[in-house]
């Protein structure tokens, strides 16, 4: 198999695959609440389908956050809920 040059195209349409569209990655993410940050950010809290796994969002950014992290679409937290006791005999995932 050749390199892609500049003239050719990309690797990724030589190996024939396709981007992820928008539609595919919103089914894989639950929006399961919105929650505003102490310093004036947006976050939205998603449950990763089909897992328990949560994943918060900064949604917007506050006009007065001096967190340099706080950018939307950045992460704020990865995890389990809160709420889940792993002494439930109940499977997690």
């Amino acid at each position: 198999m050749q390199e892609p040059t500049a003239e050719s195209q990309s690797l990724t349409l030589q190996m024939n695959l396709q981007p992820p569209t928008r539609a595919s990655r919103a089914a894989a993410l639950t929006l399961v609440a919105l929650e505003s940050l102490p310093c004036g950010c947006i976050s939205g809290v998603y449950q990763a389908n089909p897992t328990v796994v949560e994943l918060e969002l900064v949604e917007a950014k506050g006009p007065h956050c001096l967190y340099g992290a706080h950018r939307p679409g950045g992460v704020v937290r990865l995890g389990l809920p809160e709420d889940i006791s792993f002494e439930s005999t109940e499977a997690t995932v």
